[in-house]
């Protein structure tokens, strides 16, 4: 073997032990498995809830609160009310403007009236 020969394989022997001291040992079968967590033990006090609720169930309940017949007789009577006074305002709508054009032609016919009674000669 000639000294370079000796040289890399001394140096290759270095890697191998470096490469050796790198890489965990096995594991040792002497190391106790680490005990599983406790829970402390608590006493609790018993519920009296009914907790077998379905959702079904919840649903209806909340929907039969929130439409309460007192309040949905009040909506119920403001829309009347407020219908019937759109149909008022309507009504009384139309009637001013048959007031309006009544009150136009009689200007009109006054008018007239006054023109014909300046283009008649006076005796």
């Amino acid at each position: 073997m000639s000294s370079n020969d000796a040289r890399s394989y001394q140096s290759g022997d270095r890697a191998s032990d470096l490469l050796e001291q790198a890489q965990p040992d096995t594991v040792d079968d002497d190391i106790a498995p680490l005990p599983e967590p406790r829970l402390p033990d608590l006493e609790l006090p018993q519920s009296e809830l009914d907790l077998t609720v379905t959702f079904e169930s919840l649903l209806s309940e909340v929907t039969g609160k929130t439409a309460e017949p007192e309040e949905t007789q009040k909506v119920q009577k403001r829309a009347s009310n407020v219908l019937k006074l759109a149909q008022e305002n309507a009504k009384l709508q139309e009637e001013l403007r048959a007031m309006n054009e009544r009150l136009e032609a009689a200007q009109r016919r006054q008018e007239e009236l006054g023109r014909k009674l300046q283009s008649r000669p006076t005796s």
